[in-house]
Formats: structure tokens, C-alpha cells, sequence
């Protein structure tokens, strides 16, 4: 057979990449450093050479994976092999970089001794992922009956957040810490006198110069002591917070000298079944009825210039500093609120001041909106950031765009962009943590890139056209009409070519140029 195979073939990886890949993976394993490791039991000598067969085949993989991402803009990550009629097979999933960048994650992996933490949850989800596909090539017939089960999503994300949370036991330095996200759960389900939990616990190593302890317990209470945990809980608040420096458990009351220590981590309950996992300022986990999910990527300073650039004309680049000051701190307000940006706020608040509170012109600095957002309504700006209406409360006709499944301010925003007759953008903060920029603009791409890969499909045939025509087929909305014509005859021409004997065919879409689309996405 071949040295190397790929699948699936005439996709994105160029299988020619791989071509050395056999005998690299060779020269790892002759001057592998376990070579010289002896184990104290059999089974694990006997197992030591296929071991180390697949630790190098896996070395040799990930240096090829970690070149190709380099010149590509993607992220691979590679699970541990399995052997297959004699190859071995690693998974491998690949990630755009750019998709994952937004995703809130730990600086660097959380280390101790010889153990490492995952450095996200989506990391982490991951790795499960790549464990079962590992698992999976081990079966007698790995790849049968593959459709004919069905993932369970929560329990891969809970084994997911387990993994994630070694992160707190490594921080704390202490590996007899385990299982910390259940009692996490079990904690956070129950109610005290009726009430849901509301508290924090700083995870710490035992000396750590950050914590001031205030009340020190006679005996620490562990976290598998649910309700007992719970109680002492129901003591902190925003000044005060239980102190954890592993297995022993809850060990006193105290607090954190300064959030951007490397070696604090912090839970936040916050209501019944609900709880957030902090490290420094960054929200690294949202937890709801045992399940976890990923924080939704924070709201980025370049794609807010790059919306407002687009929407208002009138925005300079010397406004962008202190318009930006005005939404970070509009992002912060844990109670929600929305700012709206119109060309016309002026007039705006002179029509609405039935049911807004009227203001001076008001150039509105990040202490004013801290304050000005505890109360309800929009805030009504111009796109420099002068206020002149706070309390708003914003009309507007129903739209198609309407979400039943999110909360009234979202709704409310996307009604009053569907009746505006100005340039207007909306700021959305939820009370979940959500932030929303509308309208959605799609990102901008270079106008370069699409006559590159329009013309690149010119000198493609039917056996090396996937990767340009996925790339085509991710980008449709960018397409003008002349880049449409283009594509279409070039796909009729490569579907002209006779159809080999077992070759299977997929149909394309037809290109069509979108309506939405105009030169300010270039």
C-alpha cells in the first residue's frame, strides 16, 4: 500500500505534504528518549515499543500540521493514533484560526509538575472529541455502523468542563484535588431558605500572597460536603469570599488582593444551578443545570470600527478611542442595557422625548455610563459619542428579523433599525452576558482574494477543484454578478469532462450575486 494515506481525498490538505511524513516518523522513534524508560510491570514493557511507534507517528504529524497552519491561518489538533490494517491512523481536526481567536482562554496552559491543563473548554471539548475518535479506531471494525449512533453533546461537554477544571487543581497545586466540577453542580443546585446560590470561591495554592483570609475555619470544609459548602457560601458576596486550597476544601473567608495573579482562579455562583469559572478578568465558562458552554466571543474593538465605518460616513478614526471607551464600558453593565448610535440623534430624541428623559449635549464618559446604565432604557448617541437622551424607550415596527428566543431588548433594537430613516447602530448588552452589534454585517474581505481564487478555478479540472470551490462556496456573498458568470461556466466546463467509472459527482448551487452585497464589504 502507500507510505501515507489522506482522507477524505481532494480536500483541503494536499496529501504530497504528508509524503515524508513515514520516514521522519521513523527518525523520531530511533532516538526516542523512552527507549531508555523501564516500567515496573510487564504488560507496560510489553506495550512500551507499539507505544512509542505511535508517539513518534503522532511527533511527525503534528510537525507537519503545525507548518501548514502557520502558512494557513488554521489550527490542527491531532488525537492519539490507532492502528488500522496496519497504518497508523490519527484524527486530526483543523480549525480557521480566525474562528477561535474570539474565544476566551487561559494565557498558557496551567502546569504542575509533569501534568497540563487544557487552555479553554473549547480546547478541551476537543480533546474528548479526538479521545472518542481514538477509541473509536480501536473497535474491531472501526467505522461501521459510524451513523447509527448518536452523540450525547451534554456528556461530552460536562467530560469536557471535568477536563478543563484540572486547570484549578494544577493552579492550586495540589493533584489529590479531583473531581472539582461536580461538587461544583451539586453546590450550586442547592437552594438555601429558598433562595439560589450567590457567592464566589477563590481557588489558590496554600500561601498564596494574593488571598487575605479574614476567618480561618478549625476544620476545612471539603466540597463533597454539598450542603454544609452551600451554607458557608450564603456568607460571601462581592468583598467577601470562601477560600479554597484544594482537597482539604473550603478553608476560611477572605479575599483577593489583586484579580491579575497567575495562581487565583474564581467561581462565581450565580444563581440556582448556575455558576461562572473567572481567571483574572476573563470569563473562561458558563455553567447552567450541569451543562457548560463557551462565553460568546466579546465584542472586538476592530470589527466595532469596522461596523461603524460602514454605517456612518461622518466617522473619523480620532473618534474611535473614546466612542470605544463608552461601549467597554456599556459591556460591563451585568444588568444589561443598549446604547444606540444614530446620524440624526438629535432629532431622534426631540421626537422620542414623550418617553426619554432629554439631556444637554453631553460628551458621556465610561464613569457617566455606568451610571446612566443601571437604570432602563437606551442610551441615544451620536456616532462620536455626544449623548442626548438617556431612558429611552424605542418604538418601531414589527420585522421579519424578530427572534421570539431572545429577550425584549434585542427585539426592541432590531425593530427600531427596520422603521429608522438615518444611519443608526444598536449596542446590545444582555443580562446573560450576551452582546449583540446591529445590524450583523458580514466581515470585510479583500477584493483581491476573490479575483485570486475566481481566477484560480480557470486552470482547475475535476480533480483538484474542492479546494478552490469550497473556498468560492464559503465566500458566495462577496460574488458580484461578473464573478458569478465566471463561475458558473467555469463549473460547467469541469462537469463537461466524462464521468469516470466510480467517480461520484456532487451538483453546485448555481452562483448568484447576493442583494445585500455592495463595495463597503470589500
Amino acid at each position: 500500500g502507500h507510505p501515507v494515506c489522506v482522507e477524505p481525498e481532494n480536500e483541503e490538505w494536499d496529501p504530497a505534504i504528508f509524503f515524508n511524513c513515514h520516514a521522519r516518523a521513523e527518525e523520531i522513534y530511533k532516538s526516542h528518549p523512552d527507549h531508555s524508560m523501564f516500567y515496573g510491570d510487564e504488560p507496560s514493557m510489553r506495550d512500551k515499543p507499539e507505544n512509542i511507534r505511535k508517539n513518534s507517528a503522532l511527533a511527525a504529524v503534528r510537525e507537519i500540521t503545525s507548518g501548514y497552519d502557520e502558512a494557513q491561518g488554521t489550527k490542527s489538533y491531532c488525537g492519539w493514533p490507532g492502528k488500522v490494517e496496519g497504518y497508523y491512523v490519527i484524527p486530526v481536526l483543523q480549525i480557521k484560526a480566525s474562528q477561535i481567536e474570539g474565544y476566551p482562554s487561559l494565557p498558557s496552559a496551567i502546569s504542575f509538575d509533569q501534568w497540563k491543563s487544557p487552555r479553554s473548554l473549547l480546547d478541551a471539548t476537543i480533546e474528548c472529541l479526538l479521545a472518542d475518535a481514538s477509541r473509536a479506531l480501536e473497535r474491531k471494525e472501526p467505522g461501521r455502523s459510524l451513523g447509527s449512533r448518536s452523540a450525547d453533546i451534554p456528556a461530552i461537554l460536562r467530560r469536557a468542563a471535568q477536563g478543563f477544571c484540572s486547570a484549578i487543581t494544577l493552579a492550586t497545586k495540589d493533584v489529590m484535588f479531583q473531581e472539582v466540577f461536580d461538587p461544583l453542580n451539586v453546590i450550586s443546585s442547592i437552594p438555601y431558605e429558598g433562595a439560589g446560590a450567590i457567592g464566589e470561591i477563590l481557588f489558590a495554592p496554600v500561601g498564596s500572597e494574593q488571598i487575605e483570609t479574614h476567618v480561618h475555619f478549625h476544620a476545612p470544609v471539603r466540597l463533597s460536603r454539598h450542603r454544609l459548602a452551600r451554607k458557608i457560601i450564603e456568607m460571601t458576596g462581592r468583598s467577601v469570599n470562601c477560600i479554597c486550597h484544594g482537597s482539604g476544601g473550603i478553608s476560611g473567608l477572605g479575599n483577593l488582593r489583586s484579580i491579575e495573579r497567575d495562581d487565583v482562579f474564581r467561581v462565581v455562583f450565580t444563581g440556582h444551578y448556575k455558576w461562572d469559572l473567572y481567571y483574572k478578568h476573563v470569563l473562561l465558562m458558563n455553567v447552567a443545570f450541569g451543562v457548560p458552554k463557551l462565553p460568546l466571543p466579546r465584542l472586538s474593538r476592530e470589527d466595532f470600527y469596522s461596523t461603524a465605518k460602514r454605517i456612518f460616513t461622518d466617522f473619523k478614526e480620532e473618534d474611535g478611542p473614546s466612542v470605544w471607551a463608552i461601549v467597554e464600558s456599556a459591556m460591563e453593565q451585568q444588568h444589561g442595557t443598549m446604547l444606540v448610535f444614530s446620524e440624526d440623534a438629535e432629532r431622534e430624541a426631540y421626537r422620542l422625548r414623550n418617553q426619554a428623559i432629554g439631556i444637554e449635549q453631553t460628551a458621556i464618559t465610561s464613569e457617566l455610563v455606568r451610571r446612566i446604565t443601571g437604570i432602563d432604557g437606551a442610551m441615544l448617541l451620536s456616532p462620536q459619542g455626544v449623548c442626548h437622551a438617556i431612558s429611552v424607550i424605542l418604538d418601531g415596527i414589527a420585522t421579519e428579523d424578530g427572534d421570539p428566543s431572545r429577550g425584549a431588548r434585542y427585539n426592541s433594537a432590531l425593530r427600531y433599525l427596520a422603521s429608522s430613516r438615518s444611519p443608526t447602530m444598536c449596542l446590545v448588552v444582555s443580562k446573560d452576558g450576551n452582546v449583540d452589534l446591529l445590524p450583523k454585517l458580514r466581515s470585510q474581505v479583500r477584493k483581491s482574494a476573490i479575483d485570486f481564487q475566481v481566477e484560480a478555478l480557470k486552470s482547475k479540472d475535476i480533480h483538484d477543484l474542492h479546494k478552490t470551490l469550497k473556498w468560492l462556496e464559503d465566500h458566495r456573498f462577496y460574488l458580484t454578478t461578473f464573478d458569478c458568470d465566471i463561475v458558473n461556466g467555469e463549473i460547467e466546463r469541469i462537469h463537461s469532462a466524462p464521468v469516470e467509472v466510480g467517480e461520484l459527482r456532487f451538483d453546485v448551487q448555481t452562483f448568484v450575486p447576493h442583494p445585500g452585497m455592495n463595495d463597503s464589504y470589500y
